[in-house]
């Protein structure tokens, strides 16, 4: 059996308005238009849902009962049609973002609290991911946040939209040797024991291509996965490791952080399709304002 919903509408009318013609008037409609409509849902039921009675109608038990699920159907419809109307606006949705960790981590935090406290009705996702991956899978969300240049063109209908530089610094122990420099020349990190992030990560490829620039071939390394991962390691000593600036904005008691020589600056970059739907462009272009303001 299947009911049509504007046959159940004609019907929650009926009951309020106490008669067939009251219905048609409510609904819009002509008087024989809502007597068919309603001619045809008691047959898909199967059983009388009123009896006339003088100038109205009289609900039978079957249509008292039916009432119920007829009003809840009303009112899932209006829900429908307000989530659509709110979709085209703006104003609700849902919006998947991919994000790298640092990005995730150091800046998306407080500018999606201050998003959602002004776009209630729009839910957000965050998955995170290292910069590549995020480029791997462009098509499964709505925005993606990379930390590195782009190593490939962006398919047709996506765009690529600057959100300002970050920098990639050295990260050691507070007495380390080298802590004393104002900068650290790479020349220097040959043979010491380094920590990386792992591939695919924008920190990793960033400090890769700096080092075949420069012709250096580090002797000792360790890769981890994730930027918690490598500045542990470095408070447990095991080599000097290289993060973003951004994720060492709090003070460390055991940790310093130092430019590299030459420095190693690097594009935040957002990504995202050509035609995205509302709530997504919105989210976007307060992302680009308030990261571009965060890291100018």
């Amino acid at each position: 059996m299947r009911l049509h919903p504007d046959h159940i509408l004609s019907f929650v009318e009926l009951v309020r308005q106490g008669s067939i013609g009251g219905a048609a008037k409510a609904r819009h409609l002509t008087q024989p238009a809502v007597s068919n409509q309603l001619r045809q849902l008691q047959q898909d039921i199967g059983e009388d849902l009123y009896r006339r009675q003088g100038r109205g109608v009289a609900l039978t038990a079957t249509g008292e009962a039916f009432y119920t699920h007829a009003l809840a159907v009303e009112q899932a419809l209006k829900a429908t049609e307000a989530f659509a109307e709110g979709l085209g606006s703006g104003d609700t949705g849902l919006v998947r973002i991919a994000s790298s960790q640092t990005i995730a981590g150091s800046l998306l935090p407080a500018v999606l609290a201050a998003f959602q406290h002004r776009h209630p009705g729009i839910e957000i996702h965050v998955d995170t991911s290292n910069s590549r991956q995020v480029i791997d899978h462009l098509g499964t969300y709505d925005i993606g946040l990379v930390e590195s240049p782009l190593a490939r063109e962006l398919p047709a209908d996506y765009r690529a939209v600057p959100l300002g530089q970050d920098e990639v610094v050295a990260v050691m122990p507070r007495g380390h040797v080298l802590a004393a420099l104002a900068a650290v020349p790479l020349a220097q990190l040959s043979d010491l024991p380094l920590i990386w992030r792992e591939a695919g990560s924008g920190t990793s490829e960033v400090v890769e291509q700096a080092f075949r620039q420069a012709g250096i071939t580090p002797s000792r390394r360790i890769s981890l996965g994730g930027v918690a991962a490598v500045l542990e390691a470095v408070r447990q000593g095991l080599g000097l490791g290289f993060a973003s600036q951004l994720t060492l904005k709090r003070r460390d008691a055991m940790l310093v952080a130092r430019p590299l020589k030459p420095r190693l600056l690097r594009p935040l970059t957002m990504i995202m399709p050509v035609h995205a739907g509302a709530a997504a462009s919105i989210l976007a272009e307060d992302l680009r304002t308030s990261l571009a303001s965060l890291l100018a």
